[in-house]
């Protein structure tokens, strides 16, 4: 076992007490890794499947998220998206590392066994790692996540707020149903007066930051390039909850059974979550398409903001592109079609 120098994941029991209860920021050992230069940066982008990698675009007002826009990233090389992102005005997903990169891999086994061995109970079933690069000002807009995650911080400065969860004021019961049943990504109305009653975090290299399952949260980039990992996890707890709120949105909606409550214990909600399984097994709930990010901005390292408008006619990005294609019909006007197994 290492002692605690060598330790990743060196937090106090109060800090592994309170993981995933409320809000915490703790310290990790990430952040002087090799893997996290610069020069890695660019060739790990430059390896990874542009079919999993996101690039967006967003204006300044955290109350506009339609400026919120996706950007294609063809012919753009792994040292162009680094440049692009450090200069302009922009956020990278870069989706499942641990499966393309045996780096990420393997950091992320010890980061979670680290996490089992100091918090009692805690029994991931999976996770889902994404890397995420992103410019000196760029912000993300106000969302709840269906699935619990933590984000380690890695390089520059961030400001987090993290709201109550669990609250309609916070978030509509019927928005998170759709976000948990994919039918909705997971953006909710804002307003500023929310901050009065958000925990905020400044966000250093080294410090990792979690909350519980749901907390609606937004980001503001405070300084320098900003790399973070957000590990995504599942639990029976956190599964517990999807299938209770899935089971609500079925019922509800499609049968009109008044279905409201959010308990996730008892009988009557182990019941509901049986049935909801077995109506899912029998194909009765429908599983909506993945959406389709069609781009007005194409990667651009020299222009200001790391992007200029697509010459042309919108494109779909290659995030999108193994499941969809976008083309003219007869009479000239743009036609989505997704790709059929």
């Amino acid at each position: 076992m290492p002692n605690e120098i060598q330790r990743l994941v060196p937090w106090t029991k109060q800090q592994a007490s309170a993981f995933g209860r409320r809000p915490i920021k703790a310290r990790h050992g990430l952040a002087d890794l090799e893997m996290f230069s610069d020069a890695a940066l660019a060739e790990l982008l430059e390896k990874h499947p542009r079919e999993a990698l996101q690039v967006f675009t967003m204006g300044t007002d955290v109350t506009c998220r339609t400026d919120w826009q996706p950007v294609d990233t063809s012919g753009a090389s792994g040292a162009d998206l680094l440049k692009a992102a450090s200069n302009g005005r922009l956020w990278f997903n870069i989706h499942h590392v641990q499966r393309f990169h045996t780096a990420y891999r393997k950091i992320t086994d010890r980061l979670f066994g680290e996490l089992q061995e100091m918090s009692s109970g805690f029994q991931p079933l999976n996770c889902d790692v994404t890397l995420i690069i992103s410019s000196p000002d760029a912000l993300v807009y106000y969302h709840a996540d269906a699935q619990p995650n933590l984000l380690w911080h890695l390089r520059g400065d961030k400001r987090l707020w993290v709201y109550p969860e669990g609250q309609r004021r916070f978030i509509a019961q019927e928005l998170m149903e759709d976000i948990f049943a994919s039918f909705a990504d997971e953006e909710a109305a804002y307003t500023p007066d929310f901050d009065h009653e958000a925990t905020q975090f400044d966000v250093a290299p080294g410090d990792v930051v979690c909350w519980p399952q749901n907390a609606p949260h937004r980001v503001t980039n405070l300084s320098g390039l900003n790399v973070s990992l957000s590990t995504v996890f599942q639990t029976e707890e956190s599964e517990r909850r999807k299938l209770t709120y899935c089971a609500n949105r079925l019922f509800r909606r499609t049968y009109h059974i008044p279905l409201w409550s959010t308990k996730e214990t008892g009988m009557a909600a182990g019941l509901k979550r049986t049935a909801f399984r077995a109506f899912r097994k029998m194909g009765w709930v429908h599983t909506p398409p993945r959406r389709a990010y069609i781009a007005k901005l194409r990667i651009d390292p020299s222009a200001p903001n790391g992007c200029l408008p697509v010459s042309g006619d919108p494109v779909l990005t290659e995030f999108s592109c193994k499941d969809f294609t976008l083309h003219k019909d007869d009479t000239g006007t743009l036609v989505l079609r997704q790709h059929t197994s």
